[in-house]
């Protein structure tokens, strides 16, 4: 196999569906919670919504302030699992993949620097009567490891 043959797009066969066609009614319902519990939050501290992608398996949802950002994004592709949503921050350009890599870390990690008995991981992917409970206890865990960030001291951020 040639290497340039494996970066190809392989056709599309009669039946098949592509994966970021129509949004999913989950991702669609992860996304409305975010915007109805975490907008607010961080509207607050100056931060604008930015962007906003519902995908059938993924949600980006991006708030910028200055050269500061914020992005929750989930994913519920099947190679992903278990489905899980992170609450990242990041300085930067939050399109350009290669800034966005390595210019900003998941809030889970930053809890852990802030708090060394901290479990705190990517949260699980929540369906149905689990999404707003869920989204709450992330803006709840933004509030307090990543207020700083929120305020613009980005200290614990750069550690």
């Amino acid at each position: 196999m040639n290497l340039f043959n494996f970066f190809k797009k392989k056709k599309k066969t009669e039946g098949e569906t592509v994966g970021n066609g129509e949004p999913s009614t989950e991702q669609i319902s992860f996304a409305k919670m975010v915007l109805e519990i975490i907008s607010p939050t961080v509207e607050s501290f100056g931060f604008v919504r930015h962007a906003i992608e519902i995908k059938t398996y993924s949600t980006n949802v991006v708030y910028r302030k200055g050269k500061c950002y914020i992005k929750i994004d989930s994913t519920t592709y099947p190679t992903d699992y278990p489905y899980h949503y992170n609450i990242v921050l990041g300085e930067g350009d939050s399109e350009d993949f290669f800034d966005y890599d390595l210019s900003s870390i998941a809030l889970c990690q930053l809890a852990k620097i802030m708090d060394s008995k901290t479990t705190s991981s990517s949260y699980d992917f929540p369906y149905n009567n689990d999404i707003k409970a869920s989204i709450l206890r992330a803006n709840a865990d933004l509030l307090k490891y990543g207020e700083d960030f929120l305020k613009g001291e980005l200290t614990n951020f750069y550690q």
